[in-house]
Parts: structure tokens; C-alpha cells; sequence
């Protein structure tokens, strides 16, 4: 009997279709077969993009190289002309004073070529040029003379001058003018301008007349060594000499061993002036040289000095005292037997016999009556 319900109640959709057993879905349905064709591409994809991002980095490393090679280059550039101008200008001053217009305007002309916003450029330029105005003749106005009619005025003959006695250069400047005027200055014995026109030649155009240029200068420097050495110059000389070496240029004969003496007197004094004692046997070397030495009195003069600037430290420190500074004074007097030394060796020979002698600590009790003390470093006077 059915039910009469039946109809209103709610019917399942799977009531007509049994559930089963879902079926397994594979990726391939045949597993055994490996995929081709697709892995290579990507493995040759892969290496070519690496290959090019490796020639990207090469190529940005040896663009930085070369930028920064360029900025030192730069940097270098900048420093040279930099110290070539300051060298100039530094001049200029000097040719001022002298009057020297000739060698003033060459070096004008080269700082305004390498750096015309040099400071103080203008007011050099300005001054040069007043001065170049003062040297022009100061024209006179004659009346002309009246000629006759008939006279015929015939044409003067014309001068030839020549003026140029060297190969031409392509420099604007008047480079024979400049090295006439340093034959002229090494003639008159103005060695040290000699040397400067010289320079200033070999600055603008090393290749202008390079032999003779470095005749005249051979014969300059050497020159100017020698007065320098003379005049008791010795650190002058001595770079000048330097100089002689670094150029290649011949040299005189005796300038080395003049350079070597002078040395161990600059030596001796810079010994000197910090309180070393090893000046003592250094100045005492060139004093044992003579009279004939050159440097003779002024090693006296400062071994002179050394002692009695020793002399004092031991009358002034608390450790030695008197006693001991008597001994300094006694080698200064045995220099020169007047001056300043004679007085102290007095006062302290004074003051050392009033003394109770004081053990020295040096020596651990011994007292420093009589006894000899060798200079200690004492400082600079």
C-alpha cells in the first residue's frame, strides 16, 4: 500500500544514481614517458642571460676605472699648472721692484694663458702696463722745414735690421729677446737672474736654442754655487747644486766637496740648536780644518755659543748646579777669551765655592766637586 505522504516528502538525487567510487586523476596517463624539448631551452636561457649580465658588469667596472683615471689625471693636471702659476706670481714682485719689464710681461702672458682668474692677476697686469707706459719716449713736436718747390724730397735708405739670431719659435713671446738679455746678465756676473730668464725660456718652449740654454745655464749655476759658498750661504748653495745634479748639467770643479763641507756645518748647527753633543765633535771637526777653512769662524762662533748655552742649563737646574756649569764656561773662554763667557765663568766659579758640594745622582754619591762633566743636551738658545 503506498503512502499517501509520499508524494509531499523531499526525494534525494541520488536516489536514481548510486554513489561510486571516484576515479584518480593522473597528470599523464602514461607515466613512464619523460617530458622533452622544454628543459633545454630554459637551461640555454638561463646561461645566455648570466653571460650577458656578466659582460654588463666587465663593462660598468672598466667604464668606472677609466673615469677614475681620468679624475686623478685631472686632479695631477690641475696640481702642475697650479704649482707652475704660484711660481710665476710669486716672481712678479720681484720684477717689479727691479724694473724688469721684459721678463715681468712674459710672466704676465704665461698665468694669464694657464689661468687668467689667477687672484691678483688684474692688479700685476695693471701695474705692468703702467709701468711699460712710463718707458715710452715722450714724443716732441718740431716744426717741419719749408721746402721749395722744385726740391725733391728722395726716400731714406732702408734699415735692415735683424733681429732674430736663432731659429724662429712658434711661442708669442721674444724668446730672443729674453735669452740675449740672460747672456747679457751672465756676462755682467747676475747669475741669479741669468737663472731666472733662463727658466723662464725653458718654461715657455724647452726646445728654443735647448744647447745654448743649457750652455749659459751650466755656466750660471756653477757661478752663482760658488759666490753663494763664498758669502756663507751654505742651504742656498747647496740647493742650487742640487739643482745642478737634477738638470744633468756639468759641474764645477771643487762644488762637491764645497756641498759636503757645507753640509756638516748645517748639520753641526742644526745639532746645535736642539742640544744634541754630538755638535761638539762635529764643530770641532771643521775647526781642526784651519783657518783656511771656510767655515772655520762660524763653527768657533757656534761652538761658542753651544757651551755657554750648556753652561747655563747646568747653572740653572736644580740637579747640577754651578760647580758643574764652571767646567762649560771654562771651554767657551778657551775659545774666545772675551764676551759674555768670561763673565759667567766668574759669577759661577763665585757661587760654586760658596756651594756645599751636593752628591751627583748620576754617579750615587760622589760629590761633583772637581769633577768633568761633558755637555748634555741642553735646549736651543
Amino acid at each position: 500500500m503506498s503512502n499517501p505522504l509520499e508524494d509531499t516528502q523531499p526525494r534525494s538525487p541520488f536516489n536514481d544514481h548510486p554513489l561510486e567510487a571516484a576515479t584518480e586523476i593522473l597528470p599523464d596517463e602514461h607515466p613512464d614517458e619523460t617530458p622533452r624539448g622544454s628543459g633545454c631551452g630554459m637551461v640555454g636561457l638561463i646561461t645566455a642571460l648570466m653571460l650577458i649580465i656578466a659582460l654588463l658588469i666587465v663593462g660598468l667596472a672598466a667604464a668606472a676605472g677609466w673615469t677614475a683615471g681620468q679624475k686623478e689625471a685631472n686632479i695631477h693636471a690641475t696640481a702642475t699648472f697650479g704649482a707652475s702659476v704660484a711660481e710665476q706670481m710669486a716672481h712678479i714682485p720681484t720684477d717689479i721692484a727691479s724694473g724688469n719689464t721684459t721678463l715681468l710681461g712674459v710672466r704676465l702672458n704665461y698665468v694669464a694663458t694657464l689661468a687668467p682668474n689667477a687672484p691678483g692677476l688684474a692688479e700685476f697686469e695693471m701695474t705692468g702696463t703702467a709701468m711699460a707706459l712710463n718707458l715710452l719716449p715722450t714724443a716732441t713736436l718740431t716744426p717741419s722745414p719749408t721746402l721749395a718747390a722744385t726740391a725733391e724730397v728722395s726716400p731714406e735708405p732702408e734699415t735692415t735690421l735683424e733681429i732674430r739670431s736663432t731659429p724662429a719659435s712658434d711661442s708669442p713671446f721674444d724668446l730672443v729677446s729674453l735669452l740675449q738679455e740672460a747672456q747679457a746678465a751672465v756676462n755682467s756676473g747676475q747669475h741669479a737672474d741669468a737663472i731666472d730668464l733662463l727658466d723662464a725660456i725653458s718654461g715657455v718652449d724647452p726646445g728654443f736654442e735647448a744647447a745654448t740654454v743649457r750652455q749659459l745655464l751650466t755656466e750660471s749655476m756653477n757661478s752663482y754655487a760658488l759666490q753663494l759658498y763664498q758669502s756663507n750661504r751654505p742651504a742656498l748653495a747647496n740647493t742650487i747644486v742640487g739643482r745642478i745634479e737634477n738638470l744633468g748639467l756639468p759641474m764645477r770643479d771643487g762644488l762637491t766637496y764645497e756641498r759636503q763641507v757645507a753640509q756638516q756645518f748645517l748639520n753641526a748647527q742644526a745639532q746645535a740648536a736642539a742640544g744634541n753633543p754630538n755638535a761638539v765633535r762635529t764643530l770641532q771637526d771643521l775647526i781642526n780644518q784651519g783657518a783656511a777653512g771656510r767655515y772655520y769662524t762660524a763653527a768657533r762662533d757656534e761652538l761658542y755659543a753651544y757651551y755657554i748655552r750648556s753652561g747655563d742649563f747646568y747653572a740653572a737646574s736644580p740637579d747640577y748646579g754651578y760647580c758643574p756649569a764652571v767646567q762649560q764656561y771654562q771651554l767657551a773662554v778657551s775659545i774666545y777669551s772675551g764676551g759674555d763667557a768670561n763673565g759667567k765663568l766668574n759669577f759661577a766659579e763665585n757661587m760654586c765655592a760658596q756651594a756645599t758640594p751636593t752628591p751627583d745622582p748620576l754617579l750615587g754619591g760622589t760629590p761633583v766637586e772637581g769633577q768633568t762633566i761633558a755637555p748634555i743636551g741642553v735646549p736651543g738658545g
